[in-house]
């Protein structure tokens, strides 16, 4: 039998951030980046990326002129397979709570977009990769993400590339995290693929955090909150006679949200106030304030989770661990994000973890560009497909289903 002769895949980066997406980039191919691409503003953010992969040539672009350095040497983007992106997400995240008006609301005119918009043609006219692919906010997706989306199709069809969205969940891919995000491709062909849905087995939280080795960097490091015994809000729960463990396998996932719900708030803030815990307090006195003015409000109070955790952002950053009575660590927090037990952190920016890939995630629809590159692929929806992993199925094609023969 005559063994096919694969060729290697060469890749890279634009705005990788902290590095998720290129840790799975490389777990799919087997090859380190040949070049991460960046602007001044994300040098910090890209630091621990660049870390990770020492041979890659950085380099950073003029976000003014967006043009790329003179001292590119040549070849270096020669036959270019694909390259990935982060590029920030603030304009379509829901956790944007800038005002109208603002150029920095939420929304499809939110100056954040600009660095998609930038780190697009930066990379469609220097590099020119087989696909171009990124990751943003799940709001890219919908009705909210329209002009965004449409100005990226214009781009797109400038370079002559065809574009595809796809809108999962991390939970869908093996980590118990629900993180909806939405990623984004161009590719250079005039009909974008039909890619494979994923929906893997799962393990419970406290399974997954289990795996994490007792002696792994950060593991002694708290990423939110320490022990629960020394916490106001479970000092309170034991003196209505709930354990740390009731809570977690309870259907409450916030401790405020436990409280409220019982009916313990008056004697909540009454504990609080005479036992000290003046911020505790203090929340939830503005929390019955808001909920009397029916304003909104963010649960600041610990996260207890059984099955799987929300989204890792830094206002969610006191999860409490499922079994060891405390906050989860650093460690931990980067394995719910799929860094591997050796990755290494530059600095003490621990909120970069949050602005990140979860590498399961990425693994899995970097195989699927790496399908499209070898011409492993025969679907094809037109010029623009929308597919849904999360209900496993296309919500849009420009045209019927294609079958192309290779």
């Amino acid at each position: 039998m005559i063994k096919k002769n694969i060729k290697k895949i060469k890749w890279g980066a634009v705005v990788p951030l902290i590095g998720g997406m290129s840790v799975a980039n490389k777990n799919a191919t087997g090859e380190d980046p040949s070049f991460i691409l960046s602007y001044e503003a994300f040098k910090d953010n890209d630091a621990h990326c660049v870390n990770r992969f020492p041979s890659a040539k950085y380099f950073l672009a003029d976000a003014e002129t967006n043009k790329l350095p003179d001292n590119i040497e040549a070849g270096l983007f020669e036959d270019v397979d694909f390259v990935s992106a982060v590029a920030p997400c603030a304009g379509l995240s829901m956790l944007n709570s800038n005002t109208n008006g603002s150029d920095r609301a939420r929304g499809g005119d939110a100056v954040q977009n600009d660095w998609m918009y930038k780190s697009t043609r930066l990379i469609l006219e220097n590099v020119k990769p087989k696909v171009l692919w990124g990751e943003n906010a799940p709001g890219l997706y919908t009705a909210m993400g329209e002009k965004v989306v449409n100005n990226l199709r214009d781009i797109s069809k400038e370079y002559g590339y065809s574009m595809s969205l796809v809108k999962t969940d991390t939970f869908l891919h093996g980590i118990p995290q629900h993180r909806m995000r939405t990623f984004y491709f161009f590719w250079r062909d005039s009909e974008a693929p039909i890619l494979n849905y994923y929906k893997k087995k799962t393990p419970l939280l406290e399974d997954y955090l289990n795996q994490v080795p007792a002696n792994a960097p950060y593991q002694d490091v708290q990423f939110g909150i320490g022990k629960t015994s020394d916490n106001g809000w479970f000092k309170f729960a034991e003196t209505k006679g709930w354990s740390v463990r009731r809570l977690i396998e309870s259907p409450y996932k916030t401790m405020f949200h436990w409280v409220g719900t019982e009916g313990f708030t008056e004697e909540c803030l009454q504990w609080a106030t005479d036992n000290g815990e003046t911020s505790m307090a203090k929340f939830v006195a503005h929390t019955q304030k808001k909920l009397a003015d029916n304003k909104g409000w963010w649960d600041g109070s610990p996260l207890i989770f059984y099955e799987a955790t929300n989204a890792i952002i830094g206002k969610n950053a006191s999860i409490i661990h499922p079994t060891a009575e405390r906050g989860i660590t650093l460690r931990e927090a980067m394995w719910l994000m799929g860094l591997p037990h050796d990755f290494e952190m530059v600095g003490g920016h621990w909120n970069h973890i949050c602005q990140n890939v979860p590498v399961t995630t990425a693994t899995d629809w970097t195989s699927e560009v790496v399908r499209f590159v070898r011409g492993e692929i025969s679907e094809f929806g037109g010029n623009f497909v929308k597919q849904n992993n999360i209900s496993q199925r296309i919500d849009h094609t420009e045209t019927k289903l294609s079958k192309k023969l290779f």
